[in-house]
């Protein structure tokens, strides 16, 4: 039988994506523990007991008819205690249950080509990680915003409740919680390691408009001493390929085509080549394609600078002096970049399920938790990402960073597109490959990921290409 369980909350705490809050954040929210709903609740819009059903790979226990958060274990109880109320309250008054179902990751576009192809949706919503969006859409597997959602509705505007997310051919294809934006990457720095060599500290660099892609490879090249087993920088080596393209205003796929010519994106690589073969200022332990261990491989404290994402962030336990900073500034860049992106994860609603507006409607009363209230929403996230930072100051730079200087590449959004990252990085720590040998040699395979990619969306050879974009509203 399957277990009934309420899933919003935990959409609400793995969705974020930018949007014009600022990153200021206001006084302390009093804490006044809310009284439970007691009193009857009419039903507004009565939808006959139908289930809502949300399919998503993780959740947070908050079962229909269960107990409340815990006081003892909730981060903001309060606060915490208000969202459940507010489920509890949009499930009597549109008299439905909400279920979930749970799914692995990496099933979750299967199962919604199963269900397409039987004209029965096996979900009414489905959290989408940003990967899956392209072929969501590409395969009509999904709804546009604007087939359901009407056109006076809060998400189309200023409203903090809902906003819609991914943007492909100029329509709307997912939509997320109105939160801070906390998707995307910085560059972490161990202190310890900058003081030992006597190097300056990059948030001057920083402040002084000097952090460039120069500074930083003369600050890799000191800090590395392979005899004494600490390097300049770790971190998954595509990865790192990746943002130095968005950090010199590079690209991936320029229209329809394969962009790695460009000479901002080949300058973006010459740096990569230095890093990794030139200087070996790389720490290369682990090889190339460990993705977990090189992920993880600054926590030794062996490396200077480390790339690192918010939520990897929040999961390791740092014993060395830290800061965060943007990845530096390349010497084409113009618009301000410091890591690329592509789609983020949202809520989408398949094909074929009934009455998709009103799933919306109950989605749209559920996260309206905070009646509007910006600083409640804020206070809410607080204490997340406050506990991944040593204080306030890193900690409104890494929101900046993430709100602002991402760069929407379809590189990064087209299924197995990113790859060759990884794969010019392994080239280049082995020595097999140069600069222009590499951006050639993938030359023909990867436009052809581009053809297959956009076959659907290309019919006529002349028409622009669609446009991209993560988090529109600002």
């Amino acid at each position: 039988m399957k277990k009934v369980v309420f899933i919003i909350l935990a959409l609400f705490l793995c969705l974020f994506a930018c949007n014009g809050i600022s990153t200021d954040f206001p006084p302390d929210v009093p804490r006044a523990v809310p009284a439970m709903v007691t009193e009857p609740i009419e039903v507004v819009y009565d939808m006959g007991g139908r289930e809502i059903i949300i399919a998503a790979w993780s959740y947070l226990p908050f079962v229909t008819g269960g107990a409340p958060p815990d006081e003892y274990s909730s981060r903001n109880y309060a606060l915490d205690r208000m969202f459940y109320e507010r489920i509890q309250r949009t499930s009597a008054e549109f008299n439905i249950v909400i279920s979930e179902i749970l799914i692995e990751h990496s099933e979750i576009l299967p199962a919604l080509r199963r269900s397409a192809a039987s004209g029965v949706p096996f979900a009414d919503v489905v959290l989408l990680g940003g990967e899956m969006v392209f072929p969501a859409v590409t395969d009509g597997l999904i709804y546009a915003l604007e087939d359901f959602v009407p056109g006076g509705s809060g998400v189309w505007g200023s409203e903090p409740v809902l906003r819609p997310s991914a943007v492909l051919a100029d329509r709307h294809w997912t939509f997320a919680p109105y939160a801070l934006e906390l998707e995307g990457m910085f560059l972490g720095v161990n202190l310890d390691i900058l003081r030992e060599i006597g190097a300056e500290n990059p948030l001057r660099l920083l402040e002084d408009g000097d952090w460039t892609f120069e500074t930083f490879r003369e600050m890799l090249k000191r800090a590395t001493d392979a005899e004494l087993g600490r390097f300049g920088i770790s971190g998954v080596p595509g990865d790192i390929i990746s943002h130095l393209i968005a950090a010199n205003d590079g690209i991936m796929i320029r229209g329809y085509e394969y962009a790695y010519d460009d000479p901002r994106t080949v300058t973006a690589l010459e740096l990569a080549f230095d890093i990794f073969q030139t200087d070996r200022s790389w720490l290369y332990e682990h090889g190339a394609q460990n993705w977990r261990d090189n992920l993880f491989a600054f926590l030794d404290g062996n490396s200077a600078f480390f790339p690192v994402s918010e939520w990897a962030l929040s999961q390791a336990e740092i014993d060395f002096s830290f800061t965060i900073v943007p990845f530096p500034k390349g010497p084409d860049n113009d618009e301000g970049y410091s890591f690329m992106k592509g789609f983020g994860k949202g809520l989408a609603v398949p094909v074929g399920v009934r009455n998709p507006e009103d799933v919306y409607a109950v989605l749209a009363s559920i996260f309206g938790w905070a009646d509007g209230d910006v600083r409640l929403m804020q206070e809410r996230e607080r204490g997340y990402i406050s506990d991944s930072f040593v204080n306030q100051a890193d900690m409104l730079r890494a929101l900046g960073i993430l709100r602002e200087q991402g760069k929407f590449d379809f590189g990064m959004a087209v299924p197995m597109f990113g790859w060759v990252n990884g794969i010019l990085a392994e080239g280049f720590i082995s020595g097999d490959l140069n600069v222009m040998r590499g951006v050639e040699m993938f030359r023909l395979p990867q436009q052809a990921v581009i053809d297959a990619a956009f076959s659907r969306q290309r019919t006529d050879p002349t028409e622009e290409p669609p446009q991209g974009q993560y988090s529109p509203q600002s």
